[in-house]
C-alpha cells in the first residue's frame, strides 16, 4: 500500500511541476506577441553577440616571447625558447614552419595554449658599414 501511495504522489508532483510550466509559457506569450517586432530587430545582434562571446570565451589569450632556442625537435615539431621569464616549451601549429630555425636562433614567438602560431627568426643587426664619401657638390647655374 505505501509503495502505490508512494507511486501516486510521484505522478501527482510530476503532473503539478508540469502545469507549471505550461501556464508561465502561456503568460509569456501575450507579452511576447506584444514585444515581437522589438525582439526581432533584437534578435539578430544578440544572435551575433552570443557566438562572438562563445568564440572568445573558447580561445586563449595570445602570447608572446622574445628569447633563444635552448632546444629543438623539428620532427616531432616542439622546441623551447628561453625568454627573460624562463623557458616556455611550445608544440609548432599548423602554420608554422620550423625548418629554418637552429637552436641558439634569436626568435620572436606568438602563441597560445602551448601551441606557436609564428616564429620569426630575429636577424641581428649588420654593423654599420665604413662612412662612405659624401657625393661631390654640383653647382647651380643661374
Amino acid at each position: 500500500m505505501k509503495k502505490i501511495f508512494t507511486v501516486v504522489m510521484a505522478v501527482a508532483f510530476a503532473f503539478s511541476v508540469a502545469g507549471f510550466a505550461v501556464a508561465a509559457e502561456k503568460a509569456a506569450a501575450p507579452a511576447a506577441a506584444k514585444t515581437a517586432p522589438a525582439a526581432e530587430k533584437k534578435a539578430p545582434a544578440a544572435e551575433k553577440a552570443a557566438p562572438a562571446a562563445e568564440k572568445k570565451a573558447a580561445k586563449p589569450k595570445a602570447q608572446q616571447v622574445t628569447g633563444t632556442v635552448e632546444a629543438l625537435d623539428a620532427a616531432a615539431g616542439t622546441f623551447s625558447v628561453k625568454g627573460k621569464k624562463g623557458n616556455v616549451d611550445l608544440k609548432a601549429g599548423e602554420k608554422v614552419k620550423l625548418g629554418d630555425v637552429k637552436v641558439g636562433d634569436k626568435v620572436v614567438v606568438k602563441y597560445a595554449d602551448g601551441t606557436a602560431s609564428s616564429v620569426k627568426v630575429v636577424k641581428a643587426p649588420k654593423a654599420a658599414p665604413a662612412a662612405a664619401p659624401a657625393p661631390a657638390a654640383v653647382p647651380v647655374k643661374k
